[in-house]
């Protein structure tokens, strides 16, 4: 979940006066006089922010805070935003959003109803609560909270109500961005609303280097969808520069494009053996598969079918149907082993039990077989049995 929070801080990034102003924070606010019995709050910013004062000072400054925090919605504000940050304490998400919770008893503290809100739809400092994030999003982007308005739109698209989040990033006057554009286009794919114009925004987004953009164009192209022809080299382009902006599964997804296609071994810069193995062993366990792949076809290294089995056999481990089947296949033909019958059986087996069409296309022809077999057994015996009567 803590990629949701990432992202919405994305979508702040849009950098115009009117968020400037939205989005200042209380920290940097310190003209503004706060009379709380007989100290003000900058004060006692000052203490805990200036590295003059020692830690002595600091903490009894933020012990004088607290007990302020149920009075003074600002003080509580600060506080959370000590708790979030870490800057000048210790980090403590649950604190952080003790305190912008008392901080909302005060409706008009937008920062703190909007900084509650991103720790509910995150689930920081206690547990995930779309709902009321939802509330407290509608009350902010009603005072034209711009980065409320973005949180508001990705609150719906986490909830797969693409219309509302259409509404949203559509509706007039809206300042959009790379990052909206792209929430945008998925939600008009997602209601198979006006795909031309998805794919004309993804591509826009793309263009302003927004790399979750570009692993989506890699796909398309990859596999010609929404009306795109499949193009492998676009495809392969995109896939390297959303690795480049480390886009999750991107790089993952870029060495399984070269190995389905080898013509694009001469462009690629990994070692295709040494990515895969690193993948598999940080949890990627389709990458067990594809290992197997390459040393049992040996179009792109040499021809190995002892690895080839081995990682069939990890693969296989996880319930992937075709390197069972192709588990059954070496053994049956003794390739990187011993001929086994029985391991070749019981591997078709388990291949047709996962759900394999191979398997148990095969499994019902070798029954037919044995059936006709037994049939044509008991004929014999009956022919052999009137022999004898004769």
């Amino acid at each position: 979940m803590k990629k949701h929070i990432f992202i919405l801080l994305l979508l702040m990034s849009c950098s115009t006066e009117h968020e400037k102003k939205n989005n200042e924070s209380y920290k940097y606010n310190k003209k503004k006089d706060i009379e709380i019995k007989n100290f003000k709050l900058k004060e006692y910013i000052s203490i805990i922010e200036n590295p003059i004062y020692s830690t002595n000072d600091k903490l009894k400054a933020i012990n004088n805070l607290k007990a302020h925090a149920n009075m003074n919605s600002d003080v509580a504000y600060y506080l959370g935003k000590l708790y979030e940050t870490g800057e000048w304490i210790e980090i403590s998400e649950e604190s952080a959003r003790f305190y912008y919770g008392q901080s909302i008893k005060d409706k008009d503290n937008t920062e703190s109803q909007y900084a509650l809100a991103l720790m509910l739809i995150d689930g920081r400092g206690g547990s995930v609560d779309l709902d009321f994030a939802e509330e407290l999003l509608h009350q902010t982007h009603a005072k034209n909270h711009l980065p409320s308005t973005y949180a508001l739109g990705y609150l719906f698209f986490i909830k797969n109500n693409f219309k509302r989040c259409i509404e949203i990033f559509s509706s007039e006057n809206f300042e959009s961005n790379e990052y909206s554009d792209y929430l945008l286009a998925l939600s008009l794919i997602n209601t198979d609303n006006d795909i031309e114009k998805a794919l004309n925004l993804i591509e826009k987004s793309a263009n302003k280097g927004h790399g979750y953009s570009h692993f989506t164009l890699a796909n398309i192209y990859q596999n010609g969808l929404y009306g795109k022809k499949k193009d492998i080299n676009k495809s392969y382009q995109h896939y390297q520069i959303a690795t480049n902006k480390n886009i999750p599964n991107a790089k993952f997804k870029l060495i399984l494009l070269i190995i389905d296609n080898p013509s694009l071994i001469n462009n690629n810069q990994y070692n295709l053996i040494n990515e895969l193995e690193y993948a598999y062993k940080n949890g990627k366990i389709d990458a067990s598969f594809y290992l197997a792949k390459i040393y049992d076809q040996g179009t792109i290294i040499k021809q190995d079918y002892k690895k080839a089995l081995y990682w069939y056999t990890q693969s296989a481990s996880y319930g992937n149907n075709i390197a069972m089947y192709n588990l059954a296949s070496m053994y049956a033909n003794g390739d990187g082993t011993n001929e086994s019958i029985d391991k070749s059986h019981f591997w078709l087996q388990q291949s047709a039990h996962y759900g394999n069409k191979k398997a148990i296309e095969a499994i019902e022809a070798i029954e037919a077989i044995e059936a006709i077999e037994a049939i044509e057994a008991i004929e014999a015996i009956e022919e052999i049995h009137l022999d004898f009567n004769n």
